[in-house]
Protein backbone atom coordinates (compact mmCIF):
# COMPACT_ATOMS: atom_id res chain seq x y z
CA UNK A 1 0.00 0.00 0.00
CA UNK A 2 1.55 3.32 -0.97
CA UNK A 3 0.95 6.56 0.97
CA UNK A 4 -1.64 7.86 -1.49
CA UNK A 5 -3.82 4.78 -0.92
CA UNK A 6 -4.07 5.15 2.86
CA UNK A 7 -7.65 5.57 3.98
CA UNK A 8 -8.01 8.05 6.80
CA UNK A 9 -10.85 8.20 9.29
CA UNK A 10 -13.53 10.86 8.62
CA UNK A 11 -12.18 13.09 11.37
CA UNK A 12 -8.90 13.36 9.47
CA UNK A 13 -10.63 14.79 6.41
CA UNK A 14 -12.46 17.31 8.58
CA UNK A 15 -9.22 18.39 10.22
CA UNK A 16 -7.57 18.74 6.82
CA UNK A 17 -10.41 21.01 5.69
CA UNK A 18 -10.22 23.08 8.88
CA UNK A 19 -6.46 23.23 9.46
CA UNK A 20 -4.84 22.21 6.19
CA UNK A 21 -2.91 19.02 5.46
CA UNK A 22 -0.13 19.46 8.00
CA UNK A 23 1.38 16.05 7.24
CA UNK A 24 1.70 16.79 3.52
CA UNK A 25 3.15 20.24 4.25
CA UNK A 26 5.61 18.73 6.73
CA UNK A 27 6.73 16.14 4.17
CA UNK A 28 7.26 18.84 1.54
CA UNK A 29 9.29 21.02 3.93
CA UNK A 30 11.35 18.02 5.05
CA UNK A 31 12.18 17.14 1.43
CA UNK A 32 13.11 20.75 0.69
CA UNK A 33 15.32 20.88 3.79
CA UNK A 34 17.04 17.63 2.81
CA UNK A 35 17.75 18.99 -0.68
CA UNK A 36 19.13 22.25 0.72
CA UNK A 37 21.31 20.37 3.22
CA UNK A 38 22.57 18.05 0.50
CA UNK A 39 23.54 21.04 -1.65
CA UNK A 40 25.14 22.87 1.28
CA UNK A 41 27.22 19.84 2.21
CA UNK A 42 28.27 19.04 -1.36
CA UNK A 43 31.96 19.90 -1.52
CA UNK A 44 32.56 18.31 -4.93
CA UNK A 45 32.60 21.68 -6.69
CA UNK A 46 35.20 23.02 -4.26
CA UNK A 47 37.37 19.93 -4.69
CA UNK A 48 37.09 20.18 -8.47
CA UNK A 49 38.08 23.86 -8.42
CA UNK A 50 41.05 23.16 -6.12
CA UNK A 51 42.25 20.35 -8.39
CA UNK A 52 41.97 22.60 -11.45
CA UNK A 53 43.94 25.32 -9.67
CA UNK A 54 46.64 22.84 -8.67
CA UNK A 55 46.90 21.39 -12.18
CA UNK A 56 46.97 24.79 -13.86
CA UNK A 57 49.27 26.59 -11.46
CA UNK A 58 52.91 27.30 -12.24
CA UNK A 59 55.56 25.92 -9.94
CA UNK A 60 59.20 26.89 -10.26
CA UNK A 61 60.14 23.72 -8.40
CA UNK A 62 58.08 21.17 -10.24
Amino acid sequence: MNPTEISHPPIYQRLVRERGDVLAETRAVAEQTQNEARQALDWSGVRRAQKMREEGSFSAFG
